[in-house]
């Protein structure tokens, strides 16, 4: 698969990973079907025609969800649709529900009633879902599913003809060889299917709904390998359930999801190690966020990365992803900032400390930190750059595993407010134009840098931004300065 064809989810920090209170996360989970953990999996919502559940689905991003096709075949008007994520219980209400309509739905022109062929759909929201621990979106994953142990959910019926349920079940379920599928439906199962469960029966989608997601995980996080399309029965011996093959569907899902394409004009490739204090943070070999070194033994990361102490490494002097890096280093120990873990957050920022004292030279070395208030007349004299790797339509010519940067203009807290409103733009966040976004630049974790009388202070971290590229909404980030107390004490004063 290209990487062009991608899909790139909003917050991709976030995206896949479950939530669990401690005492869950020690639970056994068991195969055969049974209520989920309230909220354990953020991104399958529920999609109601008029007041009804009628299907399942899984959030890509804020405002896109992907189902099934065969959902619409009767009532395809948006209006007569809503989702609801954040849901657990479908007959109570929940504090951390959230509630939007429909404003498109967009079917695939192949899809067949009578062979089950390019059976997906995606549906644009009306108002984009605020991303917190009950709401966040699932990637899709990047390769054929073969052999593989995943999980599907949803609130459909627990058993053939039977009542649908109301809190949302799961069941674990293995992905099985075509051949073998075949063998069971006469070679029904085309090549944008597969079917997974138990040849010997019990355990089937019957314990979902059509549309729902089939999620596996893959290293830290889930990833979406197909939604619910048919099957005979529920649970029936050698009749599994069968899927829709997503990650055919890339570049469908992204011409649908980006039907315009905006280009920043002012992103270029950084020169060489001409950012020295940038860090690229690595899970399995893979990079998925970027950090900022501000001392030799400590680096700034937003919190919303999720870097896991003792498992993801610090990779510094780093300005080709494709080759080996200066330095690499252990995690030893990673101190969040506490927040309420609502959307948007009140402070979005972590320190992590290294296992050794990275080897300062020209090529990795730590950046300045304004004291507070220092950086109060940002907007006036400053110059700033965003740094960062990563791939967005936005910068295609640019090759994502090379460090680029834009120049910004940071704008006033008063022209922030207007387009986002006075209760969320706060006195620890800071704006700069659209291209800062995650939407444009591709890195979660992105530096903002700014320069007065030649001196680069870290000024800023990626907190949020529009899902899309060229939106006017600003690009918001956390002001560093207003933690500078803070990163000082945590520090024991290094900072």
């Amino acid at each position: 698969m290209q990487r062009s064809q991608q899909i790139k989810s909003y917050v991709p920090d976030v995206a896949g990973k479950r939530k669990f209170i401690p005492e869950q996360e020690i639970e056994t989970r068991i195969m055969g079907g049974q209520e989920a953990w309230a909220h354990s999996w953020p991104w399958q919502v529920s999609l109601h025609f008029a007041s009804m559940a009628a299907c399942g689905g899984a959030l890509l991003s804020p405002e896109w969800v992907i189902t099934a096709c065969h959902c619409f075949k009767r009532y395809n008007k948006a209006a007569f649709w809503t989702v609801m994520a954040g849901k657990h219980d479908l007959d109570n209400y929940e504090a951390c529900q959230q509630v939007t309509k429909v404003a498109e739905i967009i079917v695939h022109k192949g899809y067949s009633k009578r062979t089950k062929e390019h059976d997906i759909a995606l549906l644009k929201l009306e108002t984009p879902l605020m991303i917190n621990e009950c709401v966040r979106p699932i990637p899709i994953l990047q390769s054929e599913p073969s052999m593989m142990k995943c999980t599907v959910t949803g609130w459909g019926a627990t058993r053939e003809n039977g009542p649908r349920a109301h809190r949302l079940q799961e069941v674990n379920v293995t992905i099985l060889p075509t051949n073998t599928c075949n063998s069971f439906y006469h070679g029904r199962v085309q090549p944008t299917m597969f079917c997974a469960g138990d040849v010997a029966g019990g355990v089937d989608a019957c314990q979902g709904d059509s549309g729902g997601p089939l999620s596996c995980l893959t290293g830290m996080r889930y990833e979406l390998a197909g939604v619910v399309s048919w099957g005979v029965g529920c649970g029936r011996s050698q009749r599994p359930g069968v899927y829709t093959k997503v990650y055919l569907y890339n570049a469908w899902i992204n011409d649908a999801m980006t039907p315009g394409t905006v280009t920043v004009e002012n992103a270029d490739q950084a020169c060489p190690h001409s950012w020295p204090w940038q860090v690229s943070l690595q899970s399995n070999g893979r990079h998925y966020c970027s950090a900022t070194l501000i001392h030799q033994s400590w680096a700034l990361a937003p919190r919303h990365c999720h870097c896991k102490a003792g498992h993801d490494v610090a990779v510094l002097g780093a300005h080709d992803l494709n080759f080996m890096a200066s330095q690499s280093v252990m995690v030893e120990k990673v101190y969040a900032f506490p927040h309420s873990n609502s959307f948007p957050p009140e402070s979005d920022l972590s320190l992590i400390r290294l296992r050794i004292p990275a080897r300062l030279g020209p090529s990795v070395f730590p950046v300045c930190i304004p004291d507070e208030d220092e950086d109060e007349d940002l907007e006036d004299g400053w110059s700033c750059v965003l740094t960062g790797w990563g791939l967005t339509k936005a910068i295609s010519e640019l090759n994502p595993d090379v460090l680029h940067q834009v120049h910004l203009k940071p704008i006033s807290e008063s022209a922030c407010q207007r387009e986002w409103g006075k209760s969320i733009i706060q006195k620890t966040k800071l704006c700069t134009g659209s291209a800062g976004s995650v939407a444009c630049m591709g890195d979660s974790g992105g530096s903002l840098l700014c320069q007065k009388k030649g001196v680069y202070n870290l000024v800023g971290m990626a907190t949020w931004g529009s899902k899309t590229c060229g939106s006017k909404k600003p690009a918001v980030f956390t002001r560093v300065s207003a933690f500078h107390s803070w990163i000082h004490n945590m520090t024991g004063g290094n900072v």
